[in-house]
């Protein structure tokens, strides 16, 4: 797969210069690791986001799945943490999904490389209006209420990939 100017952000099979890399599909850090296995036929690419595609301070997840089917394609969002921080990285995940341009980019070109045949579950609402994660009143009511949607998202896609693709969580 063809990402641009990410394509340094891709992560190989040998001579990985970002540390987030554990192999060519796998992505790991601090003890957690997830790896990506296409059947025969499929395409894959495990992109390092967290200091490579996003460099700012604003909130980021460390990686992403970009995978080709032969009916239909998925953009994986990947935070890797421990247990005791599992909201946290729900927020991560739905701030780049809704908020980064640089994410809308990748999955962009993902959707011109599958053609006009395919789907990508991707399945973005856009901007969720602020940059700011409240958790208290209204607003966060309605925060609360976009991040069990993004679960909700998240577990079909997985659904839906995970019927093609075995992923390993170590």
């Amino acid at each position: 797969m063809n990402l641009g100017k990410y394509q340094d952000c891709v992560c190989q099979k040998m001579g990985n210069t970002q540390a987030l890399c554990r192999g060519e599909l796998t992505l790991g850090e601090q003890g957690k690791r997830i790896r990506l296995t296409p059947k025969a036929g499929e395409q894959a690419v495990a992109v390092v986001l967290d200091g490579c595609v996003l460099r700012d301070n604003q909130p980021k997840c460390d990686g992403l799945f970009l995978w080709q089917g032969n009916q239909s394609n998925a953009a994986v969002l990947v935070e890797l943490k421990g247990a005791g921080d599992i909201p946290h990285a729900f927020e991560q995940l739905a701030y780049v999904k809704r908020q980064r341009p640089e994410y809308r980019a990748l999955v962009k070109s993902l959707r011109a490389e599958a053609g006009a045949g395919r789907r990508v579950l991707d399945k973005g609402r856009g901007p969720a209006g602020s940059a700011a994660l409240p958790t208290r009143g209204r607003r966060g009511r309605a925060h609360r209420e976009e991040i069990d949607a993004l679960c909700s998202d998240l577990t079909l896609i997985l659904e839906r990939v995970s019927e093609t693709i075995r992923f390993v969580y170590t």
